[in-house]
């Protein structure tokens, strides 16, 4: 058979962008499968790709076949990220649960030394992000990078146990930042690989509600773990009972998280074909494992993701103060320190709550501006009750502050709609690396801005802290407007350039464009939620 005669009939001939031209210049984007995403790739070189084609578009084609599909997905996917997420929370927030429960005085940490530490896991975190995601995408083993990173943090988490000073305490706080460096950015790579942009919020909440989860287990281990009597402080028994917890998932997490739809064991070559057909409509590629120069440029350049930085960092700023001294501000206003550690999960409770409801509305109604100025709105009234309740460290109100700290955590979903926005506003497998990385750069420096605010020389009333969280949010709020106001106006631009082009040209141009690996800036076909 001729080669014209094979191309006739190649079921994925339409997808690739070496066949003719793929912009609107009439240019050819890319000429080797090297330079197009890992799907492409598969696509093309399976010995047997009419057959996995044709079983593909049945499994495409029948509603239960399709249900069965995106079922088996979430079962793959969603335990293993939410189990990850859950403990990445957890653990870099024992510090919040153990300062109640003797590290200090153990510690004999003095002053700001505490907030320091609560600044250091994001110092680690910082200096990691940048080597740990080029590391990931250049190794393309995701599953295993992330679970070998799981289990050296847990055994760090562990080795605070047997710390004594603010100097070995700060060590582990810095190398638990490192290995949880690659969490964040690969959850959501690995949403956007396997999901169509309407589902990626929900699914994008279905593991940062882990977060609030958090908050309703570590305050009932801690309270319980507080009426142990024995050899070890309550507290090293805590950091040593979720260290071994989280080592644990970190190797379930190595053996069974796929690294890609095209490398999912678990699933067949049609259903493989399936899962990229059906995310093809995203116009943002699955993986690629060569490091595009030109890609990582485009993402400092990218005012978009400014933007994404600027309201990511503002609203880790309270998230810096809020997941440190949450326990160490339910004392002030009058409880005991077991009380508080109890009281913290009310909280937690509310904040599962507002994610899962916030991720379902934000694709219900594809608008992810409106949902996030929603969640935020009951953390700006929590700092006012905060503030007016409790001025000077004396609480007018006990009930009334409570209710402010239950309310406190609801902003939390703003940064997951944020990372949701990553995951459906970024093409190019480098330029998604290279934007998560920043973006959770943008965290690390709103987190350690955020520990600082809360001065220990404002103890108990901790003003400054609580005037951070109003000032802060409420300019993410007008950061988000601008960026909802900049993303409908790149959409228009698309719309405009596609203009002169002929309906049946789009149609070719858009099949090449789908697994081409190019960025959201160079793809006419790319549309940006809001």
């Amino acid at each position: 058979m001729s080669s014209k005669d094979e191309k006739k009939t190649d079921p994925f001939t339409a997808l690739d962008p070496r066949n003719g031209s793929t912009t609107t210049t009439g240019e050819a984007i890319i000429t080797t499968l090297d330079d197009a995403d890992e799907a492409l790739n598969f696509l093309e070189t399976h010995p047997e790709k009419a057959e996995i084609a044709i079983q593909g578009a049945a499994i495409l084609a029948d509603p239960k076949s399709l249900k069965r599909l995106i079922r088996k997905t979430d079962l793959t996917i969603a335990p293993l990220l939410a189990a990850v997420y859950f403990l990445q929370f957890l653990d870099k927030t024992t510090l919040s649960y153990t300062a109640v429960m003797g590290l200090r005085d153990d510690a004999n940490l003095k002053g700001q030394q505490y907030s320091d530490l609560g600044m250091l896991f994001y110092v680690g975190l910082l200096a990691a992000e940048f080597p740990t995601q080029y590391i990931a995408q250049r190794i393309a083993k995701l599953g295993v990078y992330l679970g070998v990173n799981i289990m050296l943090w847990g055994f760090v988490l562990g080795c605070h146990a047997a710390c004594t000073s603010f100097a070995g305490l700060a060590v582990c706080r810095v190398l638990l930042g490192v290995f949880e460096a690659p969490v964040a950015p690969i959850l959501v790579l690995i949403i956007a690989m396997w999901y169509r942009k309407m589902e990626q919020g929900r699914r994008v909440s279905w593991f940062y509600v882990c977060n609030s989860l958090t908050q309703v287990f570590g305050g009932f281990v801690a309270y319980g773990v507080t009426f142990t009597n024995g050899r070890f402080a309550s507290w090293r028994i805590f950091y040593i009972a979720i260290g071994a917890l989280t080592m644990v998932v970190g190797a379930l997490v190595a053996i069974y998280l796929p690294d890609s739809p095209v490398k999912a064991r678990r699933f067949t070559d049609a259903e493989k074909v399936a899962t990229l057909l059906r995310v093809k409509e995203n116009q943002s590629g699955t993986q690629n494992a060569h490091v595009k120069k030109e890609q990582v440029l485009e993402s400092f350049k990218d005012i978009r993701i400014w933007l994404v930085m600027l309201a990511t960092m503002l609203s880790s700023i309270p998230n810096g103060g809020i997941s440190n001294f949450s326990s160490i501000l339910l004392t002030t206003f009058g409880y005991t320190s077991q009380q508080a550690l109890i009281l913290n999960t009310p909280s937690g409770a509310i904040g599962v709550v507002v994610v899962l409801s916030v991720g379902y509305l934000s694709d219900k109604w594809n608008d992810r501006t409106l949902v996030m100025l929603i969640s935020i709105l009951p953390t700006i009234l929590a700092a006012a009750l905060m503030i007016g309740l409790d001025p000077n460290g004396v609480p007018k109100n006990k009930a009334g502050l409570l209710a402010g700290s239950f309310l406190s955590g609801t902003f939390g979903a703003a940064f997951m709609l944020l990372l949701a926005w990553n995951a459906s506003n970024i093409a190019g497998h480098s330029k998604k690396v290279t934007c998560n990385a920043l973006t959770i750069v943008a965290f690390c420096v709103g987190n350690i801005l955020g520990t600082q605010t809360f001065q220990a020389k404002q103890a108990p009333g901790y003003i400054s802290g609580k005037i951070s969280i109003i000032a802060t949010l409420a300019a993410l709020c007008l950061v988000i407007v601008v960026l909802r106001l900049y993303n409908d106006w790149l959409n228009r631009k698309n719309r405009r350039l596609l203009a002169d082009v002929g309906a049946e040209e789009q149609e070719v141009m858009k099949e090449k464009m789908a697994f081409a690996d190019q960025t959201d800036r160079h793809n006419p076909f790319f549309v940006y939620t809001h």
